[in-house]
């Protein structure tokens, strides 16, 4: 989570003509970026630049806060340099010259702390020179440590576990959030660093101290070391366990216990939508903010339907967006960040018919005129197929796709649109094609499925790991399969072929209609049809169409004038739809196949493509080199697996003008039969 600390309200510029105001802290200051310089963290120039820059602001800004925007240093880089060389200002200073309180007003504060004892940032709030959360802003500019509002923050409950609540109210602090190895703390003492080490040692994490209002970290306490709301006790303003019995009449509840139990409703919700969304095999959940409040659909075969919820429904409403936020938590994601997307992940383990598993689960935010709307992508392994027999494919094109594969070297595509499978042909090809004696390497985006035969990366182009970069990096490690999860660039595409020519066999995917269109793709990204044409093995262009439910299966007639988009001549032959039964939603499909055609070069195709005919031509070659899609969904047809109202809504227009073409030749007798 990227935290930063508020602005100070009402900054005044430095008294130039007190050297007791300004002199002594720039002295300070000049000093800090001198040690910055002979630690080698910043150059003379961008120290001088800063300088000048914290002189032109209007605000004062410390000069290692001002570095640290200018992404010059790391706030741990200045951290540790401070505590080594202790220049950090001194609070009363950064209070005056911030405008907070007068030189008179500091003086007078220092008097009275030599009788207190205690920190000069209290005996200012006791003095009622300044607000406690004016001092803590200050502080936190001081100490290069976030001031945070932790009151519209959403804290998961979960973080009791990581820091014992005796200790927590003992040492004045409160868990935020658990991101990977990094634990961010608010406390009500930045500056025990005693504390951040000892917090270190025990839990072994990576500890990232913030701050708040010490109303507002007590506020917080109580929202996650509250007792379980299922039973019957209250939690007081300050923390303490209040039974019903010992309550006086008259206590108001306090508002964040009923935040707390929102927010446990949130959480109960999510995990309903989760079970939800598996029982009913959906791969997404979508929860869209709109107008009238917040919609859920879930996507089953490829198409969203809006299931009936229930008194879920209202409760899902008056919840939207505390739901949000927690599935935003528990993905890893900023929940304060609500104007850009992001995408996070999680895992959790579902319990069905006392069968226990793991399910990955991938999460996308985006923000919208309503609010900001989540797509929940499920990542379930026993749907992922595990070799090429497991795709479903007919028997043509299945045999012509382990001979392809069966090569050593060379560029296999598979193309489609998105949600067409193609990402599952890829596993069920790595996974038919691995043995112990080849490595595997894969680059994606993202990983879909983890798998312990194979070596995956993830692309994460904001920081250089791109799919070309990846590629190049694997020719060093000597692989002997190498898969790229899609060619989206020249980049791509010409280390793609590279690694083909140079003994590798490559497998990957392409945005076209057709098989023989990834010619013209891959012309399109500028790569010499040369190398297309020597590298190219095959191309498998597929669509995933529903199954009709078994069910609720049961005879029907088409329309006419659908029958003629398929057909010259109808044939004699018995259809089937789904009536709509519970067990499809009602929606009379349940499941989906896969139908395809695989290109596969020959000489003639290998000419046309190095000489850079005309499309129409190789498209009229390749033709002779193609099991066509039409194949598979006249067998699909035959069986009664599917109808044509699918084939229609899902098939390119090629395909359907295609299968008109064959059918009086080829498909007569298997439609028949």
């Amino acid at each position: 989570m990227h935290l930063r600390p508020r602005s100070v309200p009402n900054p005044r510029p430095v008294n130039a003509d007190d050297p007791s105001e300004s002199e002594s802290a720039a002295l300070k200051e000049q000093h800090l970026g001198d040690l910055l310089v002979a630690e080698g963290l910043i150059t003379p120039g961008q120290l001088h630049e800063a300088l000048r820059t914290q002189e032109a602001s209007p605000g004062y800004l410390p000069l290692g806060q001002l570095l640290i925007q200018q992404q010059l240093v790391t706030r741990r880089q200045l951290d540790h340099l401070l505590r080594r060389r202790t220049t950090r200002l001194k609070l009363g200073e950064v209070m005056v010259r911030s405008g907070l309180v007068t030189p008179d007003q500091l003086d007078v504060a220092l008097e009275e702390q030599k009788r207190r004892g205690q920190p000069i940032g209290q005996v200012l709030v006791d003095l009622n020179f300044v607000s406690d959360q004016a001092m803590r802003q200050v502080l936190s500019l001081q100490l290069n440590v976030p001031f945070l509002d932790l009151d519209r923050m959403l804290i998961d409950r979960d973080l009791m576990r990581v820091i014992n609540a005796n200790y927590a109210r003992r040492q004045g602090l409160v868990p935020v959030s658990l991101i990977g190895q990094n634990l961010t703390i608010a406390m009500d003492d930045p500056t025990n660093q005693s504390v951040v080490e000892e917090l270190a040692r025990s839990t072994g994490l990576v500890i990232n101290v913030v701050t708040a209002s010490r109303e507002a970290i007590q506020r917080a306490f109580v929202r996650v070391y509250a007792a379980d709301v299922a039973s019957a006790e209250e939690v007081g303003e300050g923390g303490e366990v209040i039974t019903e019995e010992d309550q006086p009449s008259g206590l108001p509840k306090s508002k964040y216990l009923d935040d707390y139990r929102r927010d446990r409703m949130a959480a109960h919700l999510v995990r309903q939508l989760i079970r939800m969304a598996s029982e009913r095999g959906c791969s997404d959940v979508h929860l869209e903010m709109l107008g009238e409040g917040m919609r859920v659909r879930f996507r089953i075969d490829g198409v969203l339907h809006e299931l009936n919820l229930g008194s879920l429904h209202q409760a899902l409403q008056d919840n939207a967006r505390r739901i949000i936020s927690r599935i935003k938590v528990i993905a890893k994601l900023d929940i304060s960040e609500r104007r850009r997307p992001q995408d996070g992940s999680f895992r959790v383990t579902l319990q069905q018919k006392g069968e226990r598993r793991p399910v990955d689960f991938r999460v996308s935010v985006i923000p919208g005129y309503y609010g900001e709307s989540v797509v929940i992508r499920i990542l379930d392994r026993r749907a992922a197929p595990s070799s090429i027999d497991g795709l479903g494919f007919s028997a043509a094109v299945s045999e012509q796709l382990r001979k392809v594969l069966a090569r050593p070297t060379g560029l296999f595509l598979v193309t489609g649109p998105t949600g067409s499978g193609k990402s599952s042909t890829l596993y069920a090809a790595l996974t038919s094609l691995y043995r112990p004696q080849i490595r595997i390497l894969t680059a994606e985006d993202p990983i879909e499925y983890v798998y312990d035969q194979f070596s995956q990366s993830e692309v994460n182009e904001r920081i250089g790991n791109t799919f070309a970069n990846y590629l190049r990096a694997f020719l060093r490690h000597d692989p002997e399969i190498i898969m790229v999860g899609e060619i989206r660039d020249d980049d791509t595409a010409s280390m793609a072929l590279r690694a083909a020519q140079t003994g590798h066999l490559v497998l990957s995917t392409l945005h076209t209609n057709t098989a023989v269109g990834a010619v013209t793709r891959l012309q399109d990204l500028s790569v010499d049809l040369n190398l297309v044409a020597s590298s190219l093995l095959g191309v498998l262009s597929q669509r995933l169409v529903r199954t009709v439910c078994p069910s609720c299966k049961a005879p029907y007639t088409p329309s006419r004038e659908l029958v003629r988009e398929f057909f010259d001549t109808p044939p004699q032959m018995t259809w089937f739809k789904g009536r709509g039964c519970e067990a499809c939603a009602f929606s009379g499909y349940k499941g989906r196949i896969a139908v395809a055609e695989l290109w596969v070069p020959d000489e003639r195709d290998v000419i046309l493509i190095s000489k850079n005919a005309p499309f129409e031509e190789i498209r009229e070659s390749a033709a002779r080199s193609t099991t066509p899609m039409a194949c598979d969904v006249a067998a699909r047809l035959a069986e009664g697996r599917t109808n044509l109202e699918e084939l229609i809504r899902v098939l390119p227009y090629s395909s359907v003008y295609e299968f008109r073409q064959l059918q009086a030749e080829s498909l007569g007798n298997a439609l028949s039969a």
